[in-house]
């Protein structure tokens, strides 16, 4: 058994280390898999249809760490990693995923709104970032099915008090880009090991505020892609109804559409070839909507939010195709549900082959009903 364990773990790297010599070579597209929505949406995807996978997310023990994971980090090192409560299922999943799709790349991501405030103490020190590093090396070490690992810090700077208490402060700006730094020494000493290249990505803010926190043309350095979590520009924390993943902005200076964030990540100095353009498979929702875009309660989901395979479905609503900003509405009887249709998406790609980027990706793969990501698939030649 022990013999065939390491069978499977070397041709894992061989495999791993001939995709990644193709994948480069290819257009982005992604999307994450949250850990809470189960297995299911991995076991179906065909091969070909995505070249990344992101699993999210991984939790982060010790100062900071959410008051629910206080069981998943019983005895867990500080600043180590926790599994998540499906870990072993998804684990399995994604070994399945790589045997029948060898070139996908799977990247384990870190944080997230709600797991975030970690970072903001493990950053903060030389002793704090270097315990991350060994321990997320650690983690990639055990689990040789993943290629690297996505941060997403929401955000440096401000962390929005999602758990109670408020974080972030101007030093985070220097701190992200050593954390990025010293990850990516060690994913390069993790790589020299195995035989292979690990990537390490991050999922950002795009909006010119979160950027004055962190400067991502020195960030980028160290990074292979950056997904720019280009949608929730709109939800039940802004004052109007509007669209939340638009392609273009609905006025000049707004700077809360896919157009915007490239261009303001281009001044920061992120080369073009290391963007990829998120995409949303749901949508955000809003009911009794006034003339003026102020509305009365968000729409009765989570924060929301309507899974792009539930839209069709929503009753006394029409689809509204909106030329300004080029993105799709569900409108009707005072609600609204902005969302990315398969046209808007394809508008998206080709904004994105236009520009140079690298790719598309999408949150979250439960959500689809496959329409999007067929879409997202004009990206390959």
């Amino acid at each position: 058994m022990q013999s065939m364990k390491k069978l499977f773990i070397a041709a894992l790297a061989l495999a791993a280390a001939l995709a990644q010599a193709q994948v480069q070579t290819r257009p982005v597209v992604g999307a994450y898999v949250l850990a809470e929505h189960g297995v299911d949406a991995v076991d179906q995807l065909q091969p070909g249809r995505v070249t990344h996978l992101l699993y999210a997310f991984l939790l982060i023990c010790g100062e900071g760490q959410r008051a629910q994971d206080a069981q998943a980090c019983q005895g867990q090192p500080g600043f180590g990693i926790a599994p998540h409560a499906e870990q072993a299922g998804f684990t399995a999943a994604f070994e399945r995923l790589k045997q029948r799709d060898p070139q996908v790349q799977l990247l384990a991501s870190v944080g997230g709104w709600g797991g975030s405030d970690p970072f903001f103490h493990l950053a903060a020190t030389a002793q704090g970032r270097a315990a991350f590093v060994k321990h997320a090396t650690d983690w990639l070490r055990a689990r040789p099915v993943f290629d690297g690992l996505d941060i997403d810090w929401e955000h440096p700077g401000s962390n929005g008090a999602v758990n109670g208490v408020a974080l972030g402060s101007p030093a985070d700006a220097e701190d992200y880009v050593l954390l990025l730094g010293e990850l990516r020494a060690g994913l390069d000493a993790l790589g020299r090991e195995a035989g292979r290249h690990y990537a390490l990505t991050a999922a950002i803010n795009t909006t010119r505020e979160q950027l004055a926190r962190m400067p991502m043309g020195r960030a980028a350095q160290s990074l292979d892609l950056v997904f720019m979590m280009t949608y929730d520009f709109a939800g039940p924390w802004t004052k109007k109804a509007a669209h939340h993943s638009a392609l273009r902005s609905a006025r000049p200076g707004d700077d809360t559409s896919l157009e915007a964030a490239v261009a303001n990540l281009r001044r920061e100095g992120v080369p073009a070839a290391k963007l990829v353009a998120g995409v949303a498979m749901y949508g955000r929702g809003f009911d009794g909507v006034k003339a003026d875009g102020s509305y009365a309660r968000p729409w009765p989901n989570e924060d929301g939010s309507v899974p792009f395979k539930d839209i069709d479905a929503l009753a006394g609503m029409k689809a509204h195709f909106d030329k300004r900003t080029q993105s799709w509405a569900m409108v009707g009887g005072g609600r609204f549900v902005g969302y990315d249709d398969p046209r808007a998406v394809r508008a998206k790609v080709a904004f994105a082959r236009r520009a140079g980027l690298a790719g598309v990706f999408a949150w979250e793969l439960s959500q689809d009903n496959g329409e999007i990501l067929g879409a997202m698939n004009a990206m390959q030649p």
